[in-house]
């Protein structure tokens, strides 16, 4: 599953972990993890949780680094593997 996952999808079901954890309506981008409500025992659910789904290590203190979905995302999609050694920006 996650070999066929371009970026649309990674976005996606990020977007649904992100959602779902932060009781929002949606993120974008530039949303702060933090700055919605997101706190440190979160972050470890929220980056635990994209590690089970997409099978990728996904840290938490990457969050304190830079805590923007956009980041995340791109973070996520680039620990895929690629089965063609393309990009994955589907």
């Amino acid at each position: 599953m996650k070999d066929d996952l371009g970026l649309g999808a990674v976005r996606g079901r990020l977007a649904e972990i992100w959602c779902e954890a932060l009781a929002v309506d949606h993120v974008e981008d530039g949303t702060d993890f933090f700055a919605v409500g997101g706190r440190s025992l979160l972050a470890v659910q929220v980056t635990a949780r994209a590690a089970d789904v997409f099978g990728v290590e996904v840290r938490s203190s990457d969050l304190a680094v830079d805590a923007s979905f956009g980041a995340m995302v791109e973070r996520v999609t680039k620990a895929l593997p690629s089965t063609t050694g393309s990009a994955r920006a589907a």
